[in-house]
């Protein structure tokens, strides 16, 4: 194993263990919610990058003609 493998080795688990330490720590009392949980898994409001995004897809409301024919090059 590379000494960069072992370094990204090194940081998974540990993130992992402090992951799994949180959780602890949280369901003490309780259940964790849902909301405690996403905190826990991406900390530092990272959520955004878990939600889908819209991919703008301008030629799929043109008829199947003219996207053929943007695709070729006939329309500027």
């Amino acid at each position: 194993m590379t000494d960069e493998a072992k370094e990204l080795h090194r940081i998974i688990s540990a993130s992992v263990k402090d992951m799994l330490d949180a959780y602890r720590i949280q369901a003490q009392p309780g259940p964790v919610t849902d909301k405690a949980l996403e905190q826990i898994i991406l900390p530092g409001g990272a959520r955004h990058h878990a939600e889908p995004r819209a991919v703008p897809r301008p030629a799929a409301s043109c008829p199947a003609a003219q996207r053929c024919a943007l695709h070729a090059g006939e329309f500027p």
